[in-house]
């Protein structure tokens, strides 16, 4: 039997009834070892708000502390706004041979693959350790409170530790509507500015059960996102 992997989460208030009824309902625990982090402050989360920047800092000093935590392991560390569909340990495992990072991929323009700040596996040793330390200083000072941007932008630069993306079964609202039918994870990434966690809230209640649908009812569920997404275009709400 494969040892559970340790997986961190960071929990806001603002955040928490994602978390209770979409990340954890939907967890694993015999495969994975949670480590849920309370984080106590106001605000509602919103992207590149004070309190999601200050969230974002926590994050980072935990996830130092984590890799020197759990030195030779792997770890994944997850936001909250996720849904599991049997996501196994040997599943997250299987891609790592060499590599010491591994990604979901967030795709925020046509063509362009970024690595996603809200997914993604750290194999514990020291060049990760010094990566993500000097991440944390990137968020500081370069990117405005934007860990992401920093991941990103440190990843191109030469010593990055060896990294791969994850694959498109390691889903996200921002790959589009066309869900693929072996997802072990729902991200609901790709909202507009305003009521996140309502947005989201609906995002992942529209997947719940998604391995049980019937293959008209994933149709169904294609062709109205994409209606949506239309309006959402067009600058008219769907919430």
């Amino acid at each position: 039997m494969t040892d559970r992997i340790p997986i961190y989460a960071v929990i806001t208030p603002s955040h928490r009834v994602l978390y209770e009824r979409f990340f954890l309902p939907s967890l694993n625990q015999d495969q994975f070892d949670l480590h849920a982090l309370d984080l106590e402050q106001e605000g509602k989360g919103e992207f590149l708000a004070d309190d999601f920047k200050r969230c974002i800092l926590f994050k980072l000093e935990q996830i130092i502390a984590s890799i020197k935590r759990h030195e030779g392991t792997i770890i994944v560390w997850s936001d909250v706004d996720i849904q599991f569909f049997g996501l196994t340990a040997s599943k997250m495992l299987a891609p790592f041979l060499d590599k010491d990072l591994l990604f979901a991929v967030q795709k925020l323009a046509r063509g362009r693959n970024d690595a996603c700040g809200g997914f993604y596996a750290i194999k514990c040793n020291q060049q990760t350790l010094a990566f993500f330390e000097i991440v944390l200083q990137t968020t500081i000072h370069e990117t405005n409170g934007n860990e992401q941007d920093a991941i990103n932008l440190l990843l191109q630069k030469a010593g990055a530790p060896k990294w791969e993306f994850l694959g498109p079964e390691f889903y996200a609202r921002t790959h589009g509507v066309w869900l693929p039918k072996s997802a072990v994870i729902h991200h609901a990434t790709c909202i507009v500015p305003g009521d996140a966690v309502a947005q989201k809230t609906q995002l992942l209640e529209g997947l719940v059960n998604f391995h049980q649908w019937s293959i008209t009812r994933r149709f169904i569920f294609r062709i109205s996102s994409s209606a949506k997404a239309l309006l959402r275009k067009l600058g008219i709400r769907t919430l």
